[in-house]
């Protein structure tokens, strides 16, 4: 595996760390109590189990990530053109967008929900890292998607593979904040948060997509 590609891979596991960190102590200020998207409910599940699970799921993650470049990084990042990286960014984030609808609209199958997917719909109200409280077998089924979707598209330039992966972790921890800004500059960011936590609170057939609501607006699943 390459020395750039570990350095970069524990730079945004480093970064989304430390910004999954403050960003549940974001959620948790008074000081930005009038930033929230809606007043807060009651947490649940507890917050020790809540971090074990985290802890879990993020753990695995990492050692899922690790191996899988341990195993393809020769396959799937060589270098190509720089103009490509734009493109090849764009095209694995809509493939995996529409191969993670797919999966999380699935999910909301009663039998599905009951035994796994219903574990991160028990919080009600994310604060930030609860992208990561999810039954063990949803994380390493996403993951398998966003893997899938870059070896479809490969050979990917490092650059690519780095904001991809980026970008993937970072809106994951955006969405389950459940903080809204009135700047400019946090337009899309709130959308990210106002969609999921629609679909959090009370319109769980809705809004499946994480990052591009593309799929939502063409199933008619948008809200």
């Amino acid at each position: 595996m390459d020395y750039t590609l570990i350095v970069g891979i524990s730079a945004i596991f480093v970064f989304i760390s430390i910004f999954g960190t403050a960003a549940i102590l974001a959620v948790r200020s008074d000081r930005l109590g009038r930033y929230h998207i809606r007043p807060r409910t009651i947490r649940y599940p507890p917050l020790k189990r809540q971090y074990l699970l985290i802890g879990l799921s993020g753990s695995v993650s990492l050692g899922y990530y690790l191996t899988f470049l341990w195993i393809f990084s020769d396959q799937l990042i060589q270098p190509v053109a720089a103009w490509l990286i734009p493109i090849q960014i764009a095209a694995c984030l809509l493939l995996f967008e529409l191969l993670y609808y797919v999966m999380h609209r699935s999910l909301h199958h009663p039998t599905l929900m009951r035994w796994i997917h219903g574990i991160h719909h028990r919080v009600r109200y994310p604060e930030a890292l609860d992208g990561l409280y999810i039954n063990p077998i949803e994380s390493l089924a996403a993951l398998t998607l966003l893997f899938a979707s870059m070896y479809l598209i490969a050979p990917l330039h490092i650059v690519s593979f780095l904001a991809i992966a980026f970008i993937h972790s970072w809106v994951n921890i955006v969405v389950h904040t459940s903080l809204v800004f009135p700047h400019p500059l946090f337009r899309i960011m709130n959308s990210w948060v106002i969609r999921h936590d629609r679909h959090h609170w009370n319109d769980m057939d809705k809004n499946y997509s994480s990052i591009v609501p593309v799929w939502d607006w063409l199933f008619g699943t948008y809200k």
